[in-house]
């Protein structure tokens, strides 16, 4: 049963990953206003968050996308779709290197 359980909080974290990134990705081919990239972002972010996802990374995951709202928000004020991008995935690799050290510290005080 305990297996059971452990089994199936992997699994949330797989969809919750490969749903997050893949969506992300697809966003991207969205601002990028092509079909393929979209296609093409989509899949490999599906690929990596099934990944994240599977080594149990659910509170990164959701830290990052909190990030690269935020950068989105600050480069939507600019008005220009370049920045807008830059500024999503700025903001995005910023978080993901803050949520990595916050797990490394948590880990650490166990």
């Amino acid at each position: 049963m305990v297996y059971h359980v452990q089994s199936m909080k992997n699994r949330n974290n797989i969809y919750l990953g490969m749903f997050l990134l893949g969506m992300t990705g697809v966003l991207i081919g969205v601002v990028l206003e092509s079909v393929t990239a979209s296609l093409v972002a989509g899949a490999l972010g599906m690929i990596i968050g099934g990944f994240v996802g599977w080594l149990g990374g659910r509170r990164y995951l959701i830290i990052i996308c909190i990030g690269a709202v935020v950068g989105a928000a600050l480069g939507y004020q600019a008005g220009d779709k370049d920045i807008l991008i830059m500024a999503a995935g700025s903001g995005a690799a910023i978080s993901g290197f803050i949520a990595n050290f916050a797990e490394m510290f948590r880990k650490k005080t166990k």
